[in-house]
């Protein structure tokens, strides 16, 4: 099986590869970055296509790969200068269905987030669900997921907290409610969704077994980094005075906080279908 991976030095897409490659599949990486690529452990084996090459370089390359399986994992929970939500849920997608369209592949297979359509003033959310509609209408066979907080070595919480949380005796966080997920179970459940037709033009919501309070999640986050702290939950308005400090450390921005107040739960959860035994999500 030949698998195109858009987004594949990342977090989840790096995860995602790594299932495929140990399923003996050939993996393609799509990267502006072919050095990261090569520097990541779990990408050993794999090929890649340099994207600073142009995208006509890209749908030249296609037409000769020819993929079966074509995965979208690119995304952003925080905007930078050149790099915004529609530029990465968007934008950058449009051009991938586009040339996608041209080889015809088995399956699209495009992680979106848990609290599409629910939340409609975030516009993380509304660029996410924008560019489902784009998945959905491009006449290719698709799977769609709906991950809640996926968690796992080298997610950008654990990042965060094992620098902020040595120094802070205390973190206050937004109220709210998440199911975290094992970065493993979401890459077996998209391997999974290549290769089952009864996931043919799905959107799956995915979350773990057990729902957590924002306050609940980071004490497990922070038990697992060795550190105990204490973790209070407030209203999301008494976070607005202090955004333009936290805006600045890259730790919470005013669209985070819209983010919060939508629950990130899977009332509808395809994880047990396709995971039997889902791990602890606070396993890394």
């Amino acid at each position: 099986m030949k698998v195109l991976v858009a987004g594949g030095s990342g977090f989840i897409g790096s995860h995602i590869v790594r299932k495929f490659l140990d399923n003996r599949s050939e993996v393609w990486v799509l990267t502006r970055n072919p050095q990261k690529v090569q520097n990541n452990p779990l990408l050993k084996g794999v090929l890649f296509i340099d994207l600073t090459e142009g995208w006509d370089y890209l749908e030249k390359l296609l037409t000769e790969i020819r993929p079966d399986i074509i995965i979208n994992t690119v995304g952003i929970l925080y905007e930078g200068k050149g790099n915004t939500y529609r530029q990465a849920h968007v934008d950058f997608l449009e051009k991938l269905l586009k040339a996608s369209q041209k080889v015809s592949p088995r399956r699209f297979i495009h992680i979106s987030a848990c609290g599409v359509g629910r939340n409609k003033i975030s516009r993380y959310f509304q660029t996410k669900e924008e560019g489902e509609r784009l998945v959905t209408s491009s006449g290719i066979p698709y799977t769609i997921f709906r991950p809640s907080i996926v968690m796992g070595k080298g997610q950008l919480l654990l990042k965060q907290l094992k620098v902020f949380g040595k120094f802070l005796p205390l973190l206050a966080v937004p109220k709210g409610s998440f199911q975290p997920l094992h970065i493993e179970d979401l890459a077996q459940a998209v391997f999974l969704s290549a290769v089952k037709e009864e996931l043919k033009n799905r959107i799956c919501e995915v979350g773990g077994p057990k729902v957590y309070t924002a306050g609940e999640l980071f004490k497990e986050t922070l038990k697992l980094l060795g550190l105990k702290r204490l973790v209070i939950e407030l209203p999301w308005q008494a976070f607005l005075p202090v955004l333009p400090v936290t805006g600045l450390l890259g730790v919470l921005t005013y669209e985070q906080l819209k983010m919060s107040q939508t629950p990130n739960v899977c009332p509808q959860n395809c994880l047990p279908k396709l995971v039997k035994n889902p791990k602890d999500p606070f396993e890394v």
